[in-house]
Order: C-alpha cells, then sequence, then structure tokens
C-alpha cells in the first residue's frame, strides 16, 4: 500500500485551529482515504509512523553478508518494527521521544554510507567525517552509539561482523559550578523569585538533590512528613508527560530513590500542599494547571540569579539615532564574571558536595542515583520500609546542615 502523508489545518477541542499531520491511500477500488499520523509533530515523524502501520514491507532478503547500510538501518527505530520490540525485550528504552532522536542519526549514516556493504564501513570512513563535523563530542558520540547498533542488528541479516573500534570524543562541555553558603543566603530570598512556586521549585531541587525534570514532575504523595523523607519516583518530559521511572530507569527498573530533606524544606512543603490542597497524584509545582516548563524554570532561575547579583544583568538593547531598538536583543550573560556555571542542575551539584562532607560515596549513592542498583516501586509498602531502613541515620544531620 502507497501511503503519502500530508498536513492539514482543523479545528482542536478547545476550538481553535491547529495543522496535525494524516495520510492517504487509494483502495483497489479507486476511493481515497485518510487517517491521523497519531502524536507526530513533524514530517520526519508522520514518514516513520505510516510505515508501522500493517501491511509494512518486510526487510528485502539478501545473500549472507551482503546486506548495505540502508538496508539494515531502514526500520531500525521505527515504532512496531522488529528491531524496537528486541530493544523492549532487551531491557532498552523504546519511548518515542528516544526512537525519534536515534532516528535522525541513523537517517544520517543511511544519508552518508547507505550504498556500503556493512563490512566495507570502516574507521577510514566514519572518523574522518566526525572530525569534520562541526558538531559537539556529545553528539558524535551519540552518532558513535547508533552506529555501534547498527552491527547489533545486522546480525538479524546474516551479516556476523565485528564493531572496529570507534575513538570516543571528548564531551567538552563544562560542568556546573556549585554555590557557596553565602551565594546560597543571596540566592533564596523569596523576592528574588517571580513567585513563591519558583522559590519553592528550587528550594526542593537543592535541599533532594534533584534534577529539572524531576523537580518538574513532583508530586504530593511524594513526601513522608512523618518520617521527613522524600521519594523520587519519576520526572517529567518535555511535553509535560510523567514518568513512572527515574533517569536511565524503565518501567520494569525505575531505579526509585529515597532521601533526607531539611526540616525548613519539609515545613514550608507541607504547607504549601495544605494550603493548595494538594491531594496524592496532584502535582506540587504547576502554572495554569499544567507542570513547569523547563524553559519556563530556567528564566525564572536565572532571573533569581540576576536579583540576587550572582550574574550580570542583560545589557539594555541598543538603541538608533531614531530611538528604535535593535530588533535582535543582546544574548543574556548568565555566567558570573570569573567564568563559573551556575545553572539549574548546580543546584544538584551542591547538594551532592555538601552531603558528601557528612556521609561516605556508598552512603550517598542511594540517595543520588549515581548507582546501578534500581528500587521497586515504592508503592509495594514492604520495599518502602527497606528502603527507609537502608537510609542512613546520619543522613538526617546531613540533611539538616545542607544550609549552614
Amino acid at each position: 500500500m502507497d501511503y503519502k502523508v500530508f498536513r492539514k489545518s482543523v479545528k482542536g477541542k478547545s476550538g481553535k485551529t491547529v495543522r496535525r499531520w494524516y495520510y492517504h491511500w487509494t483502495d483497489s477500488a479507486g476511493i481515497q482515504h485518510q487517517k491521523i499520523c497519531k502524536g507526530c509533530r513533524n514530517r520526519s515523524e508522520a514518514d516513520d509512523f505510516v510505515r508501522t502501520i500493517p501491511g509494512l514491507p518486510k526487510p528485502a532478503a539478501t545473500p549472507p553478508g551482503e546486506a548495505t547500510v540502508a538496508q539494515i538501518a531502514e526500520y531500525m527505530y521505527i515504532p512496531g518494527s522488529a528491531h524496537v520490540s528486541r530493544r523492549i525485550q532487551l531491557g532498552k528504552s523504546a519511548e518515542l521521544e528516544t526512537m525519534v532522536e536515534c532516528r535522525r542519526y541513523a537517517k544520517v549514516i543511511i544519508d552518508l554510507w547507505g550504498n556500503m556493504r556493512l563490512q566495507d564501513l570502516g574507521v577510514d570512513h566514519v572518523m574522518p567525517y566526525l572530525f569534520n563535523a562541526q558538531k559537539s563530542g556529545k553528539w558524535k558520540n551519540r552518532f558513535l552509539d547508533v552506529l555501534g547498533e547498527l552491527y547489533s542488528e545486522a546480525a538479524w541479516y546474516k551479516c556476523r561482523i565485528v564493531k572496529p573500534a570507534f575513538s570516543r570524543f571528548a564531551a567538552g562541555t563544562k560542568k556546573a559550578d556549585i554555590f557557596s553558603t553565602a551565594e546560597l543566603d543571596r540566592l533564596f530570598q523569596p523576592a528574588n523569585f517571580p513567585d513563591e512556586v519558583f522559590y519553592l521549585f528550587f528550594l526542593l531541587s537543592l535541599s533532594g538533590g534533584l534534577r529539572l525534570g524531576e523537580a518538574r514532575g513532583v508530586r504530593a504523595r511524594q513526601f513522608i512528613f512523618d518520617r521527613k523523607v522524600f521519594i523520587i519516583d519519576g520526572f517529567c518530559k518535555t511535553d509535560g508527560s510523567r514518568t513512572n521511572y527515574n533517569k536511565k530507569g524503565s518501567p520494569e527498573n525505575p531505579k526509585f530513590r529515597v532521601v533526607y530533606l531539611p526540616d525548613i524544606t519539609l515545613d514550608k512543603m507541607d504547607v504549601w500542599i495544605k494550603k493548595n490542597e494538594l491531594q496524592g497524584d496532584d502535582f506540587c509545582f504547576t502554572l495554569n494547571g499544567r507542570p513547569i516548563r523547563k524553559e519556563t524554570a530556567e528564566k525564572a532561575f536565572y532571573s533569581a540569579l540576576q536579583s540576587a547579583g550572582l550574574v550580570p544583568r542583560p545589557e539594555p538593547a541598543k538603541r538608533n539615532k531614531w530611538g528604535e531598538g535593535r530588533k535582535k536583543q543582546c544574548r543574556i550573560k548568565l555566567n558570573p564574571p570569573d567564568g563559573r556555571k551556575l545553572v539549574p542542575h548546580s543546584l544538584r551539584y551542591t547538594y551532592v558536595s555538601r552531603m558528601r562532607r557528612e556521609l561516605t560515596a556508598p552512603e550517598l549513592q542511594p540517595m543520588t542515583g549515581h548507582t546501578d542498583e534500581g528500587m521497586v516501586d515504592y508503592y509495594n509498602r514492604k520495599t518502602l520500609d527497606l528502603a527507609l531502613a537502608a537510609l542512613p541515620e546520619r543522613g538526617k544531620a546531613a540533611a539538616d546542615s545542607l544550609f549552614l
């Protein structure tokens, strides 16, 4: 069946006109049909979607060892494909965002070397391309990860080829710096933040060593006030949907963790939850009824840094002789004059550094998530008791000294 994708304007549930992706085909009677490409945000996702429709052609049969790069990569990372089914059974991510990201890299690989037999593709082809690509080290390493999976997939095409030893690239990204006690005192003044919700959002981020997505996804049930602990059991993705597992985890292996919180944070969150009458699954930090967007949180954080005098305020837009402002605004300088990198993730770095003063690395690892051992769902009361029992008693004193 020959499916064609297209975009058209339709009325959404709110009554507003939105643009959505559809596909159409003509049946044997010459009648044209059309359906929506569910969850697709661009043409690339729509093209991949129609490839998963029942009736998807099987990969072409090739003589052993003769499959080309394009033939092997053609159906990789396509939802509903045999490749993705194998990924799921192997415990690898099959999230749509991950599939879309990996598919982009796969398409680049196909464009570059699609007509080559995989056994002919070597270091002398791949590394010169990456050396000359104007991309970050992180991008290049991700490219190599997807390319490496191509060699694993090749076995299903009777191509048993040993993957060449591709060298990895330096990440090239400066790590976030930590805050001093004096800087924390200056920063965590309610007046520095646009709203109380952002003040509590970042106070909790520091107090529990949360990643930004974890803070965005905080729900009322995660606090166990009588035990003075907080359970990290998921995070909000870019689109606002919430997972039931932590970073590097999966629904089968969630990697939950439990941390102590300082009394000052527990008290403020208790008041906040009661004041807003939040129930178990209610999000604690919302704007217009939805979890705070990543970009909105970052903007509020940088505004607080500027209000606290920790980073310079942006230079005002220059005006011409007629008093008109420039269309392109000056780039906001987010870093202090000494070149340090202060970003929302700096709060997590600060948490780890300060807790490390009181706890050993093995004691701290389960609280930060820097371990390969995951916890099971905290709704299992027996497992929660085990997690609580595993918390070192000295951790409470360490949490209370977080701001000292």
